[in-house]
């Protein structure tokens, strides 16, 4: 059984979180906001930046290769200040059914829990197994967005999940 190791990135991690996440786009635009031609023109130290002013989390293999990615943010403005929000969670396919989503997912919750009030996520509806690991986190479906995304002539709704918390 492979073994993985969390823990946060940091702006040295710039270029393996990029390749890790244009993989992503690429593999399954559907699945993010962002698209791949979008984010091919952010340079490293953009992305350096995001990594700095957000929490990303890399799953590591024993090789050391990153295998999966899951970022929380927190809101900035004084009203909303109790809300984070999880965004860009990827595993890459061969590290899929090893445990590494849980691990991600058990970080990024622990994180947003020690401050927040309200976690939230966005799923594409189409991705069953994503919406079985939130809820089996106690996530839970409080809106429908039609439409939410459109790649090429395809048109995608967006679950939107929530977790309160006593944070």
């Amino acid at each position: 059984m492979q073994r993985f190791s969390i823990r946060r990135l940091e702006r040295g991690d710039a270029a393996a979180f990029r390749d890790i996440r244009l993989q992503g786009l690429a593999q399954h635009p559907e699945a993010f906001g962002a698209s791949y031609e979008e984010e091919l023109e952010y340079s490293e130290a953009q992305i350096g930046d995001r990594i700095a002013n957000n929490v990303v989390f890399g799953g590591f293999a024993e090789d050391g290769a990153l295998a999966g990615v899951i970022a929380v943010a927190r809101s900035k403005g004084a009203k909303m200040r109790h809300i984070a929000s999880i965004w860009g969670m990827y595993v890459r396919r061969e590290a899929r059914g090893t445990g590494l989503s849980r691990l991600l997912m058990k970080a990024a919750v622990d994180e947003a829990t020690t401050n927040c009030r309200s976690i939230r996520l966005c799923v594409v509806s189409s991705n069953d197994a994503a919406m079985r690991l939130y809820e089996s986190f106690g996530f839970r479906a409080w809106a429908k967005e039609i439409e939410a995304l459109k790649v090429g002539d395809v048109y995608h709704d967006e679950i939107l999940m929530r977790l309160d918390t006593s944070g």
